[in-house]
């Protein structure tokens, strides 16, 4: 059987849901409505997309020594849409905010102390099991000097930017998470350029926040941000705009919508580089139409698609060193390398479920209470 065989998708992602359905982490209640509640029943598949895109990336990497998918392989588009997703739902979000605000003074300060201490205490905890596999990894001696040392931890603390620079000698360490802190690069470029952005609703940030905007903007071309990304994150601007019209999302809440939706999905994942002019329309119209209202026939409404939503970025950070340590450690890269793909799919089954559980524990004792500061930290700022 291929690797890249979609039943192994579909049997996968219908056990984390029977596992966050029956799981002992929460309790037993709908979570309190929301605005967009589509997009929050997306984010769980999205980030689990994730984790199945990189397993099959570690199964060619024992096999072959490369970092790469199979072609042609299913799971390899699948997790370019799923982190083009990631960033609709941040330009969405984020640009709605704005709009929201229009004819009044937006919250700054507080925006960027909330975003920090969303993002930040996970990705910190993580960092710390990152530095720790280095130090295994490197028999707990200093290999590297410690100036280069000192300068690659600054990188990672600062969400790699510019890069995941090698830590102790080790240029792989940022396989360790599966390579995705790029994506945070990004996230933080639209943060910091969205005082600029702003601009376009009637906001009046200050110079020094535009400033800030437009030196980013040029830093993040220095040091080669793909440009193409732009269009991914002006697809949740134009979604912020459509879903304020009642007629699109009349059109959107019918059974229709959500056919469209696997229409646009099967279309984009036809293409090996999602980057590209067709596919990337294809993703934008999916998101739209999501956003809008299409529950996928009612998936994306269950209360079960909601509690995955909110292990989203849990799963995605912590999904990596999962992988890493267990085929690492715990059962090796050559018995990893000799297993069939069925076996090799039930192992990963059970690493799925691990980083469930880990997700679930970090959601509620690192994230939320970081939320929470960041939250309180926000209102006195004001």
């Amino acid at each position: 059987m291929n690797i890249s065989n979609p039943v192994f998708a579909v049997a996968l992602t219908l056990l984390a849901f029977l596992a966050i359905k029956g799981t002992f982490l929460f309790e037993n209640k709908s979570p309190p409505p929301m605005r967009f509640a589509t997009i929050n029943g997306l984010r769980g598949y999205l980030a689990l997309f994730v984790m199945l895109h990189h397993a099959c990336m570690w199964f060619v990497l024992v096999q072959t020594g490369k970092w790469d998918v199979p072609r042609p392989n299913l799971y390899g588009p699948l997790g370019q849409a799923s982190v083009l997703m990631f960033f609709m739902i941040t330009s969405f979000l984020f640009y709605d905010k704005l709009l929201n605000a229009r004819g009044r003074r937006f919250d700054w300060k507080a925006f960027f102390i909330g975003r920090f201490f969303r993002i930040a205490p996970l990705y910190y905890v993580v960092l710390v099991f990152v530095f720790l596999t280095v130090a295994y990894l490197s028999d707990w001696r200093i290999v590297d000097s410690l100036q280069a040392i000192f300068v690659a931890v600054g990188k990672w603390l600062l969400f790699t930017i510019p890069n995941a620079a090698p830590l102790n000698g080790q240029t792989d360490a940022w396989i360790i998470m599966a390579g995705v802190t790029w994506s945070l690069r990004y996230e933080w470029c639209f943060y910091l350029a969205l005082p600029l952005i702003s601009l376009a609703v009637g906001q009046r940030p200050g110079w020094l926040l535009l400033l800030v905007s437009v030196a980013v903007l040029i830093i993040g071309w220095r040091i080669g941000l793909n440009s193409r990304f732009a269009a991914v994150f002006a697809g949740g601007i134009l979604t912020a705009y459509l879903v304020r019209d009642p007629r699109f999302t009349r059109f959107c809440e019918k059974k229709i919508a959500s056919v469209l939706v696997l229409l646009c999905f099967a279309a984009a994942l036809q293409f090996d580089n999602l980057l590209q002019i067709a596919p990337c329309i294809a993703l934008i119209a999916a998101f739209c139409v999501i956003a809008g209202g299409a529950d996928m026939f009612g998936l994306f409404s269950l209360p079960t698609s909601h509690r995955l939503g909110e292990l989203a970025y849990g799963i995605y950070l912590i999904h990596g060193i999962v992988l890493f340590v267990a085929i690492n450690f715990v059962v090796g890269k050559d018995v990893a390398a000799d297993m069939s793909v069925s076996i090799y799919w039930m192992f990963i089954a059970i690493l799925a479920l691990v980083t469930l559980a880990l997700s679930g524990m970090a959601y509620h004792y690192i994230e939320k209470p970081g939320i929470a500061l960041g939250k309180r930290l926000g209102k006195r700022s004001t």
